[in-house]
């Protein structure tokens, strides 16, 4: 099974960015930028009580941070999302003869049950596993859409909508900061 470009058309327009790899890092990024916007709002608050430093010294760490969120998104991307949705996909068209958005759990599973032999572990796979099940789900229906000829989102409203909310939690975090 091959998992080429998702690429659909809408009224005769081509929509980009459907790769499912992209589609995944788009994801992640997003994810990405929520924890670092939920670590900014986090060392403002640690900063603004007494004691704290320079509030705007965490600006510093934020984009190295998301910098070393992206590259770990492209690793998680291709040896975890893609693998696993792949294998969902297999399975499912063995055991059902279509994909469905149920097979992607169980597949995503299997990347972390050797973290669930070691009890130390347990967290971390956890953690891994809760990351990577978005885009996971974000990729099948992409592959999905677009296997079945309709059109597919693109990354830009994926990141979009993503910048939205990390603008949200920015600001409403700030505003608690604030007010506090």
């Amino acid at each position: 099974m091959s998992m080429a470009k998702a690429g659909a058309t809408g009224e005769g327009v081509a929509r980009g960015s459907a790769e499912p790899s992209a589609v995944s890092m788009a994801v992640l990024g997003v994810e990405g930028a929520l924890v670092c916007a939920a670590l900014f709002v986090a060392a403002l608050a640690a900063q603004a009580g007494p004691g704290g430093g320079e509030p705007f010294a965490a600006l510093a760490v934020v984009p190295l941070m998301l910098v070393l969120i992206l590259f770990a998104g492209g690793v998680l991307t291709a040896a975890y999302v893609v693998p696993a949705v792949r294998l969902a996909h297999w399975t499912a068209r063995q055991l059902t003869g279509r994909a469905a958005w149920w097979w992607i759990p169980p597949a995503c599973t299997l990347w972390v049950l050797p973290a669930l032999a070691v009890p130390a572990w347990h967290l971390a796979g956890l953690g891994i596993y809760a990351v990577a099940l978005p885009p996971a789900l974000a990729v099948h229906v992409t592959v999905v859409r677009a296997r079945a000829g309709r059109p597919v989102q693109p990354c830009a409203a994926i990141l979009s909508w993503g910048a939205l909310a990390v603008g949200c939690v920015v600001i409403g975090g700030g505003a608690v900061v604030a007010v506090g």
